[in-house]
């Protein structure tokens, strides 16, 4: 082999090594000099297809990096739109610098961010924030009202106008958290011609963030007025404790013990005891309803009461204008169902009035009787006549006055206290003072409803001869 051979040969080989072509040996110059110029012409192509491919991928790299440009700007406004939201708590204020951080990244013509101001979300809505160049107020009623009416409150881009068919572009993106839809932002047109899903998606975060901001500033709204609710309850069960008795007067021959247990903070049962010098006026009532409405009439029944007992003695006559009073102050629905005694005790005579309420137990000289209500609850009808029941006694008289909130009080099963269990409880501690009696009534009241919320008011009072 000549020398000019050999050399060939090895370019060859050292061509072929990189491209791996050919698997056999050349066996003439000629051939050498073939194969070498084809080898030469892969590796060329070689060469230009790994040129285009690097082209390629820096172009695909520059695509990327501008992505990740962009999505590093637009998460750098939802950060900033969070902080400016924590700043001010109220996404209201808040709305002018949140839209100058939005008009960063979404590159839109018209826009308009409204509140709505019913829930579901209807086309009554307040605005926030608008920006118009096409776009106007009815218009936007109108697109409201037809995505409300297609149930399209949602995240939701239009290549053209849904009512008009103009080709345009809208982003509609409500402002919605669990809690309810607060509003929304409708973008109306883009400066670049069509709005993305990216848009779409960036929008529906900082969305969220608001509607997060506006359940946020609710609850702490609905906290403060509970505080002030909370406090002006507080003061008004102050004012009504001090409605009834502090003490109740004590007599030389009669005992008498109350006890009187709201199911609320304000509650809407009543009782009283007025020494009226030779006699002793007792009254126990319940208002009709719960909580501060109930309350409001008890304050007006007892200062009504209070009047009628200061002018007169007579109990018919107290009860009547009392009635008439209370018919033309309280709502049609309501009333209160009441308990009258008036206790002669050195004649040993009592007079009661029952108007509505539960059945009075009395043991007169031991002898057990009821005494069903004979009158509708004071308030329902004015210019109404009673007329009183009268009972004289020997020895002793025992009565126990007490509010459904006994009788109807439930345990877990939902049983009722009863009035059976009542009277057993009333006729058991007989021998016993007023004080001792309502202690174990409450004892065994309060065992039997165990761990079941109380649902109604609770009071008791027992009077009874010394």
């Amino acid at each position: 082999m000549d020398k000019a051979t050999e050399y060939g040969l090895e370019i060859y080989r050292e061509l072929n090594s990189k491209i791996k072509y050919y698997k056999d040996e050349p066996k003439s110059l000629e051939e050498i000099k073939g194969r070498v110029k084809n080898l030469v012409e892969k590796l060329l192509e070689e060469s230009e297809n790994y040129r285009v491919q690097l082209e390629e991928f820096s172009l695909q790299l520059e695509a990327q990096v501008e992505e990740l440009s962009k999505l590093y700007e637009e998460l750098t406004a939802v950060l900033d739109i969070g902080k400016i939201l924590h700043e001010t708590l109220d996404p209201r204020k808040s709305m002018d610098r949140i839209l100058e951080r939005v008009n960063d990244i979404i590159s839109y013509e018209d826009i308009i961010v409204g509140e709505f101001s019913d829930f579901p979300p209807r086309k009554d809505f307040s605005i926030l924030h608008a920006d118009f160049n096409k776009l106007d107020f009815n218009n936007t009623v109108d697109i409201i009202d037809y995505l409300n009416a297609s149930n399209k409150i949602k995240p939701i881009i239009f290549e053209r106008n849904p009512l008009t068919d103009e080709e345009i572009p809208i982003m509609f993106i409500p402002i919605e958290s669990r809690i309810k839809t607060w509003g929304f932002f409708l973008f109306y047109g883009s400066k670049k011609g069509i709005f993305t899903a990216g848009n779409r998606k960036i929008m529906e975060s900082i969305a969220e963030q608001i509607a997060f901001s506006y359940d946020t500033l609710d609850f702490l709204n609905k906290k403060i007025e509970q505080e002030k609710l909370g406090e002006q309850l507080r003061i008004a069960s102050e004012i009504q404790k001090s409605l009834l008795p502090k003490e109740i007067p004590e007599f030389e021959n009669v005992d008498i013990e109350a006890f009187y247990r709201p199911a609320y903070d304000i509650g809407g049962d009543y009782y009283d005891v007025v020494d009226l010098g030779d006699k002793v006026f007792l009254v126990l009532a319940d208002v009709s309803g719960k909580s501060v409405p109930a309350a409001l009439i008890m304050t007006s029944f007892r200062s009504i009461l209070r009047h009628e007992l200061e002018k007169e003695n007579q109990l018919t006559t107290i009860v009547s204008n009392l009635n008439n009073y209370i018919s033309k102050e309280i709502p049609q629905d309501r009333f209160v169902t009441s308990i009258f005694i008036m206790l002669d005790y050195k004649n040993k005579n009592i007079e009661m009035i029952n108007c509505g309420h539960n059945p009075t137990l009395v043991m007169k000289d031991n002898e057990l009787m009821t005494f069903e209500a004979e009158y509708m609850p004071v308030g329902i009808m004015g210019d109404f006549e009673f007329d009183s029941q009268k009972l004289e006694y020997n020895n002793n008289i025992y009565i126990a006055l007490y509010t459904d909130g006994v009788t109807e009080a439930r345990n877990k099963d939902s049983e009722e206290f009863e009035m059976e269990r009542l009277t057993k409880i009333f006729i058991e501690n007989k021998n016993k003072s007023a004080k001792e009696i309502v202690d174990n009534l409450i004892s065994e009241l309060d065992t039997f409803v165990g761990e079941a919320p109380q649902h109604d008011d609770t009071t008791i009072m027992i009077i009874k001869s010394k």
